[in-house]
């Protein structure tokens, strides 16, 4: 045999021995008749390593890597347990949630299976995904959330509670969970939650809530502080916006928060008559001569001509020397002065800048923004009742999670 030709295949088996040794599949867990794969897991990590925007480091996979195998296992036995109950769900679902990836990874339409494929990352585990959150999401909807009933009683203790703390702090929040695991899982939900701390930040949040948070997503929503945990409340009231909690330790498992935003809510009074009012202000004293204020009233009067909304008035005020002002939000009718009242009780017409209001600072002008509201609690009650649906959903879910992982045959061998 030519010599060159005997080298060329002695490097050829070599090749192929070493890609067959370097693709070797081994499993790692055995899930009732299903299995997980060495295979699966890194793609599944390459998947939440493109998502969440945390680099691909050999050391980061290394700590993600159990963290990722816990969502593995969850979404075979949520699988499962939806073939169990006939669940099904059809393409133009799972490609909606690919749309809406799409969309928060801020890529063109229909490129997300291109462009992850580079990534090595099949397109059968981007769907596995997709697929074990709407069944679960079925699960839910089918076994708990339509059996999910609010007491009288419940309803009228809540909006009473509410009531009673509205005007305190408000804070808009986005929510990573992780759940209570066994002790014989193949990472802790403390060594989890301590990990994804460390690899989050603000533009990632989102993503890692999306991939690794347990339960029901809780992203950019505003909650009072009364309905928070204790522990909770104290630690996201010492955070500045845009800061992260580092992960809180409850009875239920870790909480990490983002603070998105915070406010002071109003307080609540019912059939309360509510007026968005912006205003126009010139300041003037004793010393100023009646010509000065003549001049005022006389620019109010070519202003009153030409405004027809809250926006038009806001941009006089930036190019009116003299003026301040702007919108005051929505205030209590007891909380104006009398002067004001007048002009609003005389019929002030949305859009339309009122007659001059002299005070002993100056002179103003006011404008009805929205139309009056009078406060009712019928819609606080609606919010309230939908607030309980979702916690007792959530909390419902997170138990039949962990019944269906106890009565699962969990066999898990090391990563």
């Amino acid at each position: 045999m030519n010599k060159y030709i005997q080298n060329f295949l002695i490097l050829l088996v070599f090749l192929i021995n070493s890609n067959l040794v370097s693709t070797k599949i081994k499993i790692l867990v055995k899930i009732n008749n299903q299995i997980i794969t060495n295979i699966d897991l890194e793609h599944r990590l390459n998947l939440a390593l493109a998502v969440s925007g945390i680099p691909d480091e050999n050391n980061v996979r290394e700590q993600l890597r159990g963290q990722v195998l816990k969502v593995l296992i969850d979404e075979s036995l949520k699988i499962q347990q939806a073939e169990k109950m006939g669940i099904l769900i059809n393409s133009s679902e799972v490609y909606q949630e690919i749309n809406k990836l799409e969309r928060n990874l801020n890529i063109s339409k229909d490129t997300l299976i291109e462009n992850f494929r580079k990534k090595s990352i099949p397109e059968s585990v981007v769907y596995n995904q997709i697929r074990g959150q709407l069944l679960w999401n079925k699960i839910i909807a089918y076994t708990i959330a339509n059996n999910i009933s609010i007491t009288d009683r419940q309803k009228d203790e809540a909006l009473q509670n509410f009531i009673k703390n509205s005007g305190e702090a408000e804070y808009n929040i986005s929510e990573i969970f992780i759940s209570p695991t066994s002790e014989d899982a193949v990472v802790s939900s403390k060594e989890k939650a301590l990990s994804i701390y460390s690899k989050a930040n603000i533009s990632n949040f989102s993503s890692l809530a999306q991939q690794f948070s347990d339960g029901a997503l809780n992203l950019n929503n505003w909650v009072r502080e009364s309905v928070l945990n204790e522990k909770i409340s104290a630690t996201i009231r010492s955070l500045k916006i845009g800061e992260i909690s580092k992960a809180i330790e409850t009875n239920n498992g870790y909480y990490i928060y983002l603070l998105n935003d915070k406010r002071k809510t109003k307080k609540i009074k019912e059939n309360q008559i509510l007026y968005n009012i912006s205003q126009i202000f010139f300041k003037t004293t004793a010393s100023k001569s009646t010509q000065m204020q003549y001049n005022i009233v006389k620019q109010l009067d070519s202003l009153r001509a030409s405004l027809d909304n809250c926006n038009e008035l806001e941009k006089s005020i930036q190019i009116t020397e003299g003026s301040t002002g702007g919108n005051l939000g929505s205030l209590a009718r007891e909380s104006l002065d009398n002067k004001i009242l007048e002009v609003l009780d005389a019929g002030l017409e949305i859009g339309k800048l009122s007659k001059e209001i002299i005070t002993q600072d100056g002179i103003l002008s006011l404008m009805l923004c929205q139309p009056v509201i009078t406060v009712s609690l019928d819609g606080l009650k609606n919010n309230i009742e939908q607030r309980l649906r979702i916690n007792k959903i959530n909390n419902a879910a997170n138990l039949l999670l962990n019944s269906i992982r106890q009565r699962a045959l969990i066999e898990i061998n090391s990563i």
